[in-house]
């Protein structure tokens, strides 16, 4: 029987997280999901049905460093491994540079950037012990364009796809790859709720964000290392 891939996802309790790890599980992968809400991950995990048996979940919060080392330790305890990280915690908040507070700002930056650095940094060793890994980091279209009405969450998602590229150009040699995917608007449950205004028509859901993930964790694309793919149906 062929080994079964553990992949750990942070941001796995709702949204686009929440897609990667169901899709993994009904792919043939082992999943750990991470998150910062317990109640949200257990409630994740029943949609699972079956295939639950082949995942665990880990509450957390992944803007502090120690509870990531933690989070990586208790997934090599019970694995043995980490064949990918697909690091997906973020969220955007609309405003433009000259209205964002340091209070923000610096929230911004844990939630987009440092934790999926702190993410990287501690499953490095491990894959660089075992002499493969994947790494795929969720960014965003606003990392690739920029975008004036989230000139915060534009800056470090321009950040989250150098990280990507860094990682690439410094892991190739202990046979890790690193990806990005940067979608657009993606219509989740909570941009539903939260901005129903928005126009909807051309958004991708998060479902389309986990068949990207799938590709980049699959033997197709063994030999991609710093790309980034763009996930949008509609450009300006």
């Amino acid at each position: 029987m062929k080994e079964q891939k553990f992949v750990l996802v942070t941001g796995a309790s709702e949204g686009i997280g929440k897609a990667i790890s169901l899709a993994l599980l009904r792919n043939g992968y082992r999943v750990g999901m991470a998150s910062r809400s317990q109640e949200k991950l257990d409630k994740a995990l029943t949609e699972a049905g079956d295939l639950a048996q082949f995942a665990w979940v880990y509450s957390a919060d992944l803007t502090e460093s120690e509870q990531v080392n933690q989070l990586v330790d208790q997934a090599i305890q019970r694995e043995g491994k980490i064949d990918a990280l697909v690091n997906n915690v973020g969220r955007g908040v609309r405003g433009e540079i000259v209205d964002t507070t340091d209070e923000m700002w610096d929230f911004l930056v844990k939630l987009n950037l440092s934790s999926a650095f702190y993410a990287c940094r501690a499953v490095l060793p491990h894959m660089r012990k075992q002499q493969s890994g994947a790494i795929v980091n969720i960014a965003s279209r606003a990392g690739r364009v920029g975008e004036g009405e989230l000139g915060a969450y534009s800056a470090l998602k321009h950040g989250m796809v150098g990280l990507t590229r860094a990682l690439a150009d410094s892991e190739a040699k202990f046979g890790i790859r690193a990806n990005a995917v940067c979608p657009g608007l993606v219509a989740t449950q909570r941009m539903l709720d939260t901005l129903p205004q928005l126009d909807y028509s051309s958004a991708n859901v998060p479902e389309d964000v986990a068949e990207a993930v799938l590709f980049l964790l699959s033997p197709a694309a063994k030999t991609m290392n710093g790309q980034v793919m763009d996930l949008y149906k509609k450009c300006r």
